[in-house]
């Protein structure tokens, strides 16, 4: 598996594995002034969590994007500014009774 790799122990520590090789552990925050949020409220599994089968072709189950994010907003744009002309707006005024 190449990537970074974390391993949730029960007191909330994370170790991280990064590729090389090299782990770095961080503690949780509430370990020093709330040291009971730390105990384990469960029994969890005595080694390495168990690994998730990835394959090559996930990215192809999410939707692709039909237009870029500035061509989407450059429509919203173009519409609001319609909606803003004054011949529009004079149509869309409510009957006077």
């Amino acid at each position: 598996m190449n990537g970074w790799r974390d391993r949730q122990l029960p007191d909330g520590t994370v170790v991280w594995t990064s590729p090389t090789g090299h782990t770095y552990t961080t503690y949780p925050g509430s370990l020093h002034m709330f040291p009971s949020l730390c105990e384990p409220t469960a029994t969890l599994w005595t080694g390495d969590p168990p690994t998730v089968e990835t394959t090559g072709d996930r990215g192809q189950m999410m939707p692709q994007r039909r237009h870029t994010r500035a061509h989407t907003t450059a429509l919203a744009i173009a519409a609001e500014r319609r909606l803003n002309d004054p011949l529009v707006a004079e149509r869309n005024k409510p009957p006077p009774f």
